[in-house]
């Protein structure tokens, strides 16, 4: 195995990787975190979460620094929400494709992210929430009190068509399908894929918000984790072949891939195997991340 580089920051997926089946990060795992902070190297967590969805983990974990946003649509400040990275796609490129699913899927809702009215998708305002996209007046999701209220705090317009507001000339992260009518989840997003192509990946979504079923994440194959990754390290001065980064699925391979040194979780599904330079010990139940830090990075450094 080759020599881990010098480690200036560490990226680190959410599900599957920090965070354990119930969402949750333990004590361990916060106390190591904040520890590897102190020794002035950035703790990034790299989540397809929107924002307003992650800050509960930055907060539990003690996180100061930058988090990647959206699977690396954007790299936010944590201390006032500003984007110091992002990428938007055209409104007519989104409301095309999702035209198409709507015609070939006539059941389907969106919910989308949006630089709302021009806006970025992150600026304060006065009630304290953030804006952030858009969602159908009709939604289930907008039926259910306790999806309700946890959804207006990412989508905050509600719209009659998501896609003739898109098409208006919004500025747009990832939508969210949602298939309510669907038997069989896993044949729906086989469909979703064959209608969007391969210019778009897409991703089952479970945590988003609560009593979550038959929705997935669509959203173009030019945002990725490495990419942003990469701007961030470029904002904040530190060369990618200093990074060490922690993932366990799909979306992480070209992250594990590019950076310095990529580590694969015990748990990680098939798309990894192979992928990056390490696995850790332990599995993500298991406070995997923090155990492979304590080990390789805070240890080695007490030694020397």
């Amino acid at each position: 195995m080759a020599a881990r580089p010098p480690c200036r920051l560490v990226a680190v997926d959410g599900n599957g990787t920090l965070l354990r089946g119930d969402g949750g990060v333990s004590d361990d795992t916060c106390s190591v975190l904040m520890r590897v902070e102190a020794q002035g190297i950035p703790v990034v967590l790299a989540t397809g979460r929107p924002f307003e969805k992650a800050k509960a983990t930055l907060e539990r974990a003690g996180l100061r620094h930058y988090v990647l946003t959206e699977n690396g649509a954007r790299a936010i400040r944590i201390a006032d929400g500003q984007a110091v990275w992002e990428t938007w796609l055209e409104g007519a490129e989104v409301a095309k494709t999702l035209r198409q699913l709507k015609e070939a899927m006539p059941s389907v809702f969106f919910a989308q992210l949006t630089a709302a009215e021009g806006l970025r998708s992150y600026v304060p305002v006065e009630d304290g929430h953030l804006l952030a996209g858009l969602i159908e007046e009709k939604h289930p999701w907008l039926e259910d009190e306790e999806q309700r209220q946890a959804a207006e705090k990412i989508f905050r317009r509600k719209v009659p068509d998501v896609v003739q507001d898109v098409e208006k000339g919004c500025k747009c992260a990832k939508t969210y399908v949602h298939l309510p009518e669907a038997l069989d989840f896993g044949e729906a997003m086989k469909q979703v894929k064959a209608v969007v192509g391969e210019a778009w990946e897409v991703r089952e979504i479970k945590q988003l918000l609560p009593k979550m079923r038959n929705c997935c994440e669509v959203q173009s194959s030019r945002v990725n984790k490495a990419d942003g990754l990469r701007n961030l390290c470029q904002v904040a001065g530190i060369p990618l072949e200093n990074v060490w980064a922690f993932g366990d699925d799909a979306n992480d391979v070209r992250m594990l891939s590019e950076v310095g040194w990529g580590v694969r979780m015990a748990n990680h599904l098939p798309a990894l195997a192979g992928i990056g330079h390490d696995t850790t010990e332990h599995t993500n139940e298991e406070d995997g991340v923090a155990k492979y830090l304590e080990k390789h990075l805070l240890k080695s450094s007490s030694e020397t």
